[in-house]
């Protein structure tokens, strides 16, 4: 864990998988995440409409899939942490105001979220 799933509209460009590397060592860096757990993906949306419909205008969702127990500080030190580097990658587009950020934390109940890992 995490599982992090970046959520955008199509029109979203940005280097994903440098975005995912530095997000990862953020995180990682808290000591509160391990490397071996985490799983990043993109889901673009073809379909969506934001604000007025206005095709320029774009979103990121940053949504972690956490097994519960972290603290109350941790969640909002890994919210704050998705939000900087989503800022880092997406200042043009801050710029020039065509872009809404968000980030979700969910947290997956013990015992309820199997997994199985070969990677170790």
């Amino acid at each position: 864990m995490p599982h992090i799933t970046l959520e955008c509209s199509a029109n979203v460009k940005m280097d994903f998988q440098s975005f995912f590397k530095d997000l990862s060592a953020e995180l990682v860096a808290t000591g509160d995440a391990a490397r071996l757990g985490i799983k990043c993906r993109v889901v673009k949306n073809e379909e969506y409409y934001i604000i007025d419909g206005d095709q320029d205008y774009k979103m990121v969702n940053l949504l972690y899939r956490l097994r519960e127990g972290r603290t109350q500080e941790t969640l909002s030190t890994f919210a704050n942490i998705g939000m900087n580097v989503m800022e880092k990658y997406l200042q043009k587009d801050i710029s020039e105001k065509k872009i809404i950020l968000s980030t979700e934390i969910k947290e997956l109940k013990k015992g309820l979220d199997l997994t199985k890992n070969s990677v170790r």
